[in-house]
């Protein structure tokens, strides 16, 4: 018989396993390259926190728009939700009164 709980567990260790290899990867390409640098620690160091500043930045931007846009999605499925509901309400009053006219 096919056990599922084994093989999520193994799907979880390596999902687990590509991140901690991506984190450790990006770590040692962040070293190399400073190391690797044509300019000075100084004025690496600055690039990097202009260019850090400036990602946040845009990743803030696009966080804001992400956040809109669901929030938009959600009135839409609300609105569609009561709309729906209404619909339903009125469709079981009629077979209420069917049953019993009050």
């Amino acid at each position: 018989m096919f056990n599922s709980g084994k093989r999520d567990r193994g799907d979880q260790m390596d999902g687990r396993a590509l991140g901690l290899g991506l984190l450790i990867g990006a770590a040692i390409g962040a070293g190399a390259a400073l190391l690797m640098a044509p300019a000075s620690g100084e004025q690496t160091r600055r690039q990097l926190r202009r260019n850090a500043r400036r990602m946040a930045e845009q990743g803030g931007d696009t966080l804001s728009n992400l956040w809109d846009d669901a929030d938009e999605s959600a009135r839409r499925l609300a609105r569609r939700g009561m709309k729906e509901g209404r619909k339903m309400a009125g469709r079981v009053r009629e077979r209420a009164s069917d049953v019993a006219p009050w």
